[in-house]
């Protein structure tokens, strides 16, 4: 550390183990913070003796002056802990625990400044390695900011049920949306919006919307100010962007890709100046997993997202080199380890494998997911965009009454984690590549179970007896 001293409290720390000597309400406070961290503390003399009373408190034994020197002297360690008179001399001038929150702060960024330092020159090492490649650095030095990050709070402290039970009392009487808004009617019912931490997983055959249904979400989203961050690796921007003007202006898409323009489409390009300033990101140039999170944790930091949506998932490569099915396993666990990481939803699209097409009806089931032992079970949420007007079934399948699939389609949620899976009809129009809610049908929403709101189980919120 060229001469330098590391940062350190050497005089905190004295009053902090004296404390814990001499009151059980000061070794409880410090034991919340540290845990069984002795490393916390710089001088070795105190981590010798934080380590023998850690141990005494495991036991369930009493923690004390007396104690802690007879422990010492078991483990042979009384003389790198200073000797027992060192022991004794620390607990001279303290009174109380008044002020040991405030004590075992300050040692504790002290030690944070030390493994901030410690971390640095690890990094620096591994750049200044010609062996070593960008991106793995990059990866190292995003976990250790996050690590780091989480030190600076120290170790959350247990709840009680009571204390839980009054955060679900709060949820209860919350009359705003928890999640990331959805433009269903009946999933927003269902789901209550895109929950943070989720992995939710849109997957179809070719031609039955995937991407614009994504982009449905993305920028209904976008339009309620939760900024989101779609990765294309099939699609340019400009595609995607055309493909969004379509269903926000209503301009025909053949229209756009001809570029025939009508007076009127031009008009409503240039005066839609809300359109304009959206907060939706996009990305269409890296494909390599390693590339695409450390530039998710990036743009999460500088424009605070709060979704990210990856087109598709199959279309994701690797540093390391995997089979297709482990290569798909491994994305798959690692876009679910993300989605809790930056705690927002991440929805990722993937294809299906022709054995829906082999089905009468080609209804789309889990067992079709490509690689689907590892999607499915990482996934929270599943669900399948199904048009069966696509392949010429004119009438949905299973149904009593004839009921004509035309411009309609059906979102099937095949697996979800926070309540059963459903099947919700949608419309369709293919002129904007758009999809929406229909109004009232005979066969509009079908789910395995009712689920009641907290209104109609409560009441309004006035009402609630809490």
């Amino acid at each position: 550390m060229n001469g330098l001293i590391p940062p350190n409290s050497v005089d905190f720390e004295k009053l902090v183990i004296g404390t814990c000597l001499i009151d059980q309400r000061g070794l409880k406070e410090v034991f919340r913070v540290i845990g069984d961290n002795q490393e916390v503390f710089y001088n070795p003399k105190h981590r010798e003796i934080y380590r023998s009373m850690y141990f005494l408190a495991s036991k369930n034994d009493p923690v004390d002056m007396m104690t802690v020197i007879r422990q010492l002297k078991k483990t042979g360690e009384l003389n790198n802990a200073g000797g027992d008179q060192y022991i004794i001399d620390l607990t001279m001038g303290v009174s109380s625990s008044a002020h040991i929150e405030y004590h075992v702060r300050v040692i504790w960024e002290k030690y944070i400044l030390r493994k901030v330092i410690e971390m640095a020159d690890f990094m620096k090492l591994r750049a200044f390695d010609d062996k070593t490649d960008v991106f793995s650095v990059l990866d190292y030095t995003e976990k250790q900011v996050t690590q780091i990050n989480s030190y600076l709070s120290g170790q959350k402290p247990i709840k009680s049920f009571f204390d839980v039970h009054q955060e679900f009392i709060e949820y209860v009487k919350s009359e705003t949306i928890p999640g990331v808004p959805i433009p269903f009617k009946k999933l927003q019912e269902e789901n209550q919006g895109w929950q943070n931490s989720d992995l939710i997983i849109i997957a179809a055959r070719p031609a039955m919307g995937k991407t614009a249904l994504a982009l449905k979400l993305a920028k209904h989203a976008a339009k309620n100010d939760f900024p989101i961050h779609f990765f294309s690796l099939e699609m340019a921007n400009i595609q995607l962007h055309k493909r969004l003007v379509a269903d926000e202006l209503e301009i025909s898409s053949n229209r756009i890709r001809k570029k025939t323009f009508t007076e009127n489409d031009i008009q409503k390009v240039y005066s839609n100046a809300d359109f304009e300033h959206l907060p939706f990101y996009y990305d269409d140039s890296i494909f390599v997993w390693e590339e695409i999170k450390a530039r998710a944790r990036q743009v999460h930091e500088e424009k605070k997202t709060k979704m990210i949506i990856i087109d598709y998932l199959q279309l994701i490569t690797t540093k390391q080199k995997f089979s297709t099915i482990d290569r798909v396993t491994f994305v798959s666990r690692e876009l679910k380890m993300l989605a809790k990481e930056l705690n927002i939803p991440v929805i990722a699209l993937s294809q299906l494998s022709r054995e829906v097409e082999k089905r009468p009806g080609k209804k789309p089931q889990l067992s079709d997911l490509r690689e689907s032992g590892a999607i499915e079970q990482d996934a929270d949420i599943i669900i399948f965009p199904y048009r069966p007007e696509y392949y010429g079934i004119e009438t949905w399948p299973d149904e009593d009454e004839e009921l004509s699939t035309k411009d309609q389609a059906m979102l099937i949620t095949a697996k979800n984690r926070h309540c059963g899976d459903s099947e919700v009809i949608i419309g369709w129009k293919p002129e904007y590549q758009r999809f929406h809610d229909l109004e009232e049908t005979n066969f509009e929403y079908r789910k395995n179970e009712y689920t009641a709101t907290a209104e109609e189980a409560f009441g309004k919120p006035d009402d609630l007896p809490f």
